[in-house]
């Protein structure tokens, strides 16, 4: 029987010991200690001019005399546990030399720290900062350096928009649509979504009958923050608006010319407009009035109690083909025209102090006079109210709401009346061949019963 026996090894022997028996050497399996690359694997480096390293505890080698191994023998492979931190392993007569990881340079990026609040910008430091779109003083100069200090970790994101960074001791950035969002209808503790009740569609579906809370939005913007679209049929974009405008009414707002409340009231501006000798003027302005809560409650109560006597919604007019229905209480817009001292809705919407200017003291008081459907019978009694501003006349007109009730018919001047006859609310001035009316024209004796809603500014021609 023959059997494979591999070669002996030819003893070899130091210069001071017992002969060493070497192994056989797999250049191409071989591993280097230092970066697992087999030996044929590592990059051929050029001899170097430098001492070589051969432990880190050790003095470099003079170059001079350089410890070179035989030719003929295998480089030497310390093992790793031999050496505890080793620079450079003599491989044949060329030197690889590895930094320490401790000495390899680590690029981070440099974070800024934040300046003193001098008014500079708090990321540049250089250029003044800026204002939020609703005119705050801001903490950057530019939305550059606002997004700089983001992708940098300067600065933590706005918690609502993820765009911008938040301001100090906020959680929010400088846009009002983000600090002013207020807490989810359902969980109470995440802000919502901008036009919006809820903070997730988790939150939405977990509110009972959630479908009849969603109000829509129209085309105009709120009249109070002129950001977010007022909501259908309303002058605000929300609740909060509308409470702002409440705490500090009686105040008016211009309407702008292409919204729809502005359309309704030119229309019924210019077909109420009768009287053939005068051409109907144009209109430069319409302001909406919002008076105080006492006034709308005051007016509100009145409506409830008529209706209440007399019963009238859904009822036809008594005049007219029955296609016209009346509301609670009779309610009707009609036209008031009166003296005015200052140039409110020409100049500015400020209400003005002077006792004289029954515009502004209607707008703030109430009144109790009469009121007619034709805008150009009003405009007869509306000669104290023309001004002249910059070369161009202007007078001004009171759009109101009105609860008619039942109303007592008159053909003719009576000015002796100072109620209403019994079981009527109001008297109905009546146009007829045989009376001294040419238009129509309502009276009521209750301060309550009327309540302004516009101010019409129209030019003279």
């Amino acid at each position: 029987m023959g059997c494979c026996m591999s070669k002996p090894q030819t003893p070899t022997r130091g210069t001071n010991g017992p002969p060493i028996v070497q192994p056989p050497i797999q250049p191409s399996t071989i591993q280097s200690p230092v970066n697992n690359y087999t030996i044929n694997q590592l990059p051929k480096l050029q001899p170097t001019n430098q001492p070589p390293m051969l432990y880190s505890n050790q003095s470099p080698i003079s170059p001079v005399n350089p410890v070179i191994p035989p030719m003929n023998q295998p480089p030497t492979i310390r093992p790793m546990n031999v050496a505890p931190s080793i620079q450079g392993t003599i491989l044949s007569t060329q030197r690889l030399t590895i930094p320490p990881i401790a000495d390899i340079p680590v690029i981070t990026k440099s974070k800024k720290e934040p300046p003193k609040k001098d008014g500079t910008c708090l990321y540049c430091a250089e250029n003044p900062a800026d204002t939020d779109t609703d005119g705050h003083p801001s903490e950057f100069c530019s939305d550059e350096c606002r997004r700089g200090a983001l992708e940098s970790g300067f600065a933590t994101p706005c918690m609502q928009c993820k765009e911008f960074p938040r301001i100090t001791g906020s959680e929010f950035c400088g846009w009002l649509k983000c600090r002013n969002l207020p807490l989810c209808l359902h969980c109470k503790v995440n802000r919502v979504h901008p036009r919006s009740l809820w903070c997730s569609k988790s939150c939405r579906n977990k509110t009972h009958n959630w479908q009849t809370l969603i109000t829509e939005k129209s085309n105009q913007l709120c009249l109070n923050c002129n950001r977010d679209h007022a909501l259908t049929n309303q002058y605000f974009c929300g609740e909060q608006c509308n409470r702002m405008v409440q705490n500090k009414a009686p105040c008016l707002f211009k309407l702008p010319a292409n919204s729809q409340k502005y359309r309704d009231v030119t229309n019924q501006f210019r077909l109420a407009w009768k009287h053939p000798h005068k051409n109907v003027p144009e209109i430069e302005s319409i302001w909406k009035i919002f008076c105080t809560s006492e006034m709308n409650i005051r007016y509100n109560i009145y409506r409830e109690e008529v209706e209440r006597n007399q019963k009238l919604e859904g009822k036809p007019f008594p005049k007219g083909d029955g296609s016209r229905l009346m509301s609670a209480g009779n309610e009707q817009r009609r036209f008031h025209g009166t003296k005015m001292s200052c140039f409110i809705g020409i100049k500015n919407g400020q209400i003005c102090n002077d006792k004289s200017c029954a515009v502004c003291c209607i707008i703030k008081e109430g009144y109790k006079l009469r009121f007619v459907g034709t805008s150009s019978k009003s405009d007869d009694y509306n000669e104290g109210s023309l001004k002249n501003h910059y070369g161009t006349n202007y007078k001004v007109m009171l759009l109101n709401k009105v609860i008619v009730g039942k109303g007592s018919p008159l053909t003719a001047d009576n000015m002796t009346l100072r109620n209403a006859p019994f079981g009527f609310d109001s008297v109905l001035g009546e146009p007829s061949a045989t009376g001294n009316l040419n238009y129509d024209e309502v009276v009521v004796y209750e301060e309550a019963a009327s309540i302004p809603q516009y101010l019409i500014v129209y030019k003279v021609p």
